[in-house]
């Protein structure tokens, strides 16, 4: 039989015996509650840090020029949305790497939907999804093509238009420039619009062919056609007919094409830009046409003979100054200049008669001359017969009033010196103000509002903007009279010390 042993009863504690200490966590346990804890914390974190950076984005563009976040025209857009817009990028986000412009892209696309809750951005990887392109048959798309949609209006963005290209002394193709917000802004007002613009390039009489001032155009959501005036219609859905230096005489039955064109049956509202270029032959019909515009097209080519009105020391790439002061203080940067390569020169021949109407846009200095066709090899500036200042680029018109005295009808006609102003270097320059400043008046004259006038991004800094005289001065300053100075600052030390 087992006897049952009960243990012996503990004594009670005593008032003033101090209480026991709690038993303390071994050391390994409180490393690994502490280790959990961090765990923990750090992946809360970093979740945190991840929905607050989809939604309001918390890199920080340190870039001299924002390169990486929208402007202010693009932010006022996108707060003013009132229709639903979707952004499809036909490539997944790491595909954007190699290359700091195709990082700055798609950082920028981005931006746009944290800008706004009407818009989304889908990335679709189009060699496992080929079946997206089913819902757009009239478009051929390509990996890395960006499609702007709103309703059935569709603006597809090829990933070579994002950016602005140049030439380097090799040759080779490099970029320049990003143009991915100017794109994808301008898109975005293009499917938003109700209204399309329709632009006309003349053919039929040896042209000259400038693929990028149209290319330009159509990015800026111009409608683009070719327009043989030989065989086809002028018609009235055209509000801007470009003819750009024919080298053969336009038939009269192409000029009343154009004389149609501007009448417009009465309605007006349309233009005509007209370029010429050094190397046209005689025009008499068309010199005939412009003449009932007040405008003559003189011969020879036009040369500057001050170095600091001329762009890569080149005398017949001349600058023009703005007459018209209200267009140049519409541009970013009012002091960039416009460049008017191989020019003829132009004469005004009334500032108004009847309902025509002349007004100077820009205009070549008084210290720039006429080289004539036929100067002999010996010609120096002397011997040039006119002289500065001569009309660069006029805006003529025909300008109907109403009763008030307020411009009720008007159709254009914009004569330019220059065909080469519109050459992808001039156009794609950023020191230039080519671009920005045709785009301005063309968008004036068409009275087109759904528009924006953003400045490439860079990522190498700042290009110094500087004319011939400016790098003239430079180069002395730092190869003469610095080192000079440095020179005698140091003979002075030399003599101050040797002679105490």
């Amino acid at each position: 039989m087992q006897t049952l042993h009960r243990s012996a009863p503990r004594e009670p504690r005593s008032p003033d015996q101090p209480p026991r200490p709690k038993r303390a966590l071994a050391p390994r346990a409180l490393f690994a509650l502490l280790l959990a804890l961090l765990v923990a914390a750090t992946f809360l974190l970093n979740l945190v840090v991840l929905q607050l950076d989809d939604r309001y984005g918390l890199t920080l563009d340190l870039t001299a020029n924002a390169a990486f976040q929208p402007g202010v025209e693009t932010r006022a857009l996108l707060a003013g949305l009132d229709q639903d817009v979707a952004i499809y990028v036909l490539a997944t986000p790491d595909a954007f790497g190699g290359s700091p412009y195709l990082v700055q892209a798609q950082r920028m696309i981005a931006q746009y939907p944290r800008l706004s809750p009407r818009v989304s951005l889908t990335f679709i990887d189009y060699v496992l999804d080929p079946t997206f392109a089913s819902r757009y048959p009239d478009l051929t798309l390509s990996r890395g093509d960006v499609l702007v949609t709103c309703g059935d209006r569709v603006k597809q963005i090829g990933l070579g238009e994002l950016f602005n290209y140049t030439y380097t002394d090799t040759g080779q193709l490099t970029i320049v420039s990003s143009r991915a917000e100017e794109a994808l802004t301008s898109a975005i007002l293009y499917v938003t619009s109700e209204r399309d613009v329709h632009v006309a390039v003349l053919t039929g009489y040896d042209v000259a062919e400038m693929s990028a001032f149209t290319d330009l155009l159509t990015a800026n959501n111009y409608v683009v056609s070719q327009v043989n005036l030989t065989t086809e219609p002028l018609d009235d859905r055209y509000d801007l007919a470009l003819l750009l230096a024919p080298r053969i005489d336009l038939s009269p039955e192409a000029l009343k094409k154009l004389d149609d064109f501007l009448y417009n049956q009465g309605q007006y509202g349309k233009t005509l830009f007209y370029t010429t270029d050094v190397a046209q032959p005689d025009l008499p019909n068309l010199d005939a046409f412009l003449k009932e515009w007040g405008l003559v097209v003189g011969d020879g080519a036009v040369f500057e003979t001050t170095a600091e009105r001329t762009f890569q020391y080149q005398p017949y790439y001349p600058t023009a100054a703005y007459v018209d002061e209200a267009r140049r203080d519409a541009l970013l940067d009012p002091s960039a200049p416009m460049l008017l390569p191989l020019a003829r020169p132009l004469e005004v021949l009334f500032s108004m008669r009847d309902n025509r109407y002349t007004e100077v846009l820009l205009q070549f200095s008084e210290t720039a001359g006429v080289r004539p066709s036929d100067a002999a090899d010996d010609f120096v500036p002397a011997d040039a017969e006119r002289r500065g200042p001569l009309p660069a680029l006029v805006l003529a018109s025909t300008r109907i009033y109403g009763n008030t005295g307020v411009t009720q009808f008007r159709s254009n006609l914009v004569v330019s010196a220059s065909t080469a102003m519109l050459d992808a270097s001039a156009l794609q320059s950023t020191s230039l103000a080519n671009t920005p400043y045709l785009l301005n008046l063309i968008n004036d004259l068409c009275e087109r509002t759904d528009t924006v006038d953003i400045a490439p991004k860079s990522l190498a800094g700042n290009a110094l903007a500087i004319s011939t005289a400016q790098t003239n001065t430079l180069g002395i300053v730092l190869v003469g009279v610095v080192p000079l100075g440095i020179l005698l600052a140091g003979i002075a030390v030399w003599l101050s010390r040797r002679y105490q």
